[in-house]
């Protein structure tokens, strides 16, 4: 009979396989999720699903070789034989230069759970707010909507060769829901929370609602590739500036895929641009105590001021970087746990005053990179474009493109919001705390004709 075990024995029985083999340095990371989803189309739910996973990531060292693999079979014999296999390999492989090895002295996280339990089952919970979404949506003056909610919990368990010991877990919940009126009006909303508390589905529909009755007879724009003052909502603002988050990868920065080369201590944004990675903290959806190699997560503060203060490092960057670990490990590169962009002092409707000719974007999709080296992107906005002229907001806007670089975008920030708001979508992944963000020189195109594409 096949012997299963838990994480934690899982975790400490690896670890005891790779040192029999010779190993210098083992990691065995052991992580279990539990999500639970429910998708609705034509405003009923249309999908139902609970999918519980568990996986393992081995990291085996020897000799200034190394190797990653990862399994999804806790079963004693073949966790053994995979481990057995994985040394195999490794020992095949040349040295790597770039080998640093872990601390000799490990580290014991034993927090106390602070996540949200009614996360851990919330079977009862998903219908009544995928319902709230939807007649929030309708009340707006929605016809008909779509959308997904997730909730689920996850925890890591780890140990190292080292003595390092811990594990944590954190939960989140995710709402997106898209509101029709016409064939081109509609409205997007979302909330996401690492709290029941914290979650708003009626407010996101609401959201969605509100702006498919407003992009009713949405009209292009006169002209091509004219320059706007661009008013982001927190959606499409953590899309496009939180990737600098992602740029500050020390991985990205020596691969020469990021735009912040050789730009540490130089100004790359506006005085007013803040960025900060979390690991853990208040509301972070991703929330780690401590990161792939074991080390402690932390605040670190990416940009200030304008100016760029850390690249995010695991253990052999930071040696490279002559830096120390911020605790952003993955094991293959570091990045970013959770992002806070720095709030400001203005709210919506002052940000709108202030606009002379420009736009506002409250959701935006197909973001993709034109140079990772530069920065250079393009993204589609919908689901709210509204044109603002001498402050006021004029016409509801359908079929365009924006195109601009990240450090041109951010170094031309003139306001941001008093009020910010948690956003992880499938437009952005590291969850980003973010504020409405008034960038002024966007470059605007037509993205097609008369009528959006088959499929969108």
């Amino acid at each position: 009979m096949a012997t299963m075990m838990g994480p934690d024995e899982s975790n400490k029985f690896g670890v005891g396989v790779a040192k029999r083999l010779g190993a210098d340095e083992a990691i065995l990371m052991t992580g279990i999720s539990n999500e639970r989803m429910a998708r609705f189309a034509n405003s009923s739910v249309t999908v139902t699903k609970n999918v519980k996973e568990s996986g393992q990531v081995v990291y085996l060292a020897k000799g200034g070789r190394r190797i990653i693999g990862s399994s999804s079979n806790p079963e004693r014999a073949s966790l053994e034989r995979f481990i057995e296999l994985l040394y195999k390999s490794m020992m095949s492989l040349p040295k790597d230069e770039g080998y640093v090895p872990l601390p000799k002295t490990g580290h014991t996280y034993r927090p106390k759970p602070s996540h949200d339990k009614k996360l851990e089952s919330a079977e009862g919970l998903l219908a009544d707010f995928v319902e709230e979404a939807i007649g929030a949506a309708e009340s707006a003056g929605a016809r008909r909507t779509a959308g997904s909610l997730e909730a689920g919990v996850i925890s890591h368990h780890m140990m190292s060769s080292t003595g390092t010991f811990g594990s944590d877990t954190s939960a989140s919940i995710l709402l997106n829901i898209r509101a029709f009126t016409d064939k081109d009006a509609s409205g997007h909303g979302l909330s996401c929370s690492s709290t029941v508390r914290g979650f708003h589905p009626a407010v996101a529909g609401e959201r969605a609602g509100a702006h498919s009755k407003m992009m009713r007879n949405a009209r292009q724009l006169d002209g091509e590739g004219k320059t706007y003052s661009v008013l982001m909502s927190p959606t499409v603002a953590s899309n496009l500036l939180g990737m600098v988050g992602e740029f500050a990868s020390a991985f990205s920065v020596e691969a020469g895929t990021s735009y912040l080369v050789d730009k540490m201590g130089k100004r790359v944004a506006s005085e007013a641009f803040e960025l900060t990675d979390v690991g853990k903290g208040d509301g972070c959806l991703s929330a780690r105590t401590f990161d792939d190699e074991g080390q402690p997560t932390q605040r670190t503060k990416v940009v200030e001021s304008g100016v760029l203060k850390s690249y995010l490092h695991n253990l052999s960057t930071a040696k490279r970087f002559k830096a120390k670990s911020t605790g952003n490990a993955g094991l293959i590169e570091p990045g970013p746990w959770n992002m806070e962009i720095g709030a400001g002092d203005s709210t919506y409707e002052e940000m709108v005053k202030e606009i002379k000719h420009g736009l506002v974007l409250t959701s935006n999709w197909y973001t993709r990179f034109k140079n990772y080296r530069t920065g250079e992107f393009s993204t589609v906005p919908r689901d709210g474009i509204y044109l603002v002229e001498s402050g006021e907001v004029k016409a509801p806007i359908k079929g365009i493109r924006v195109s601009d670089s990240v450090e041109r975008m951010t170094s031309s920030i003139r306001l941001l919001s008093k009020e910010r708001e948690w956003v992880q979508w499938w437009e952005v992944d590291t969850p980003t705390l973010c504020p409405w963000v008034l960038v002024d020189g966007a470059t605007v195109t037509k993205a097609y004709g008369e009528s959006p594409p088959q499929g969108s």
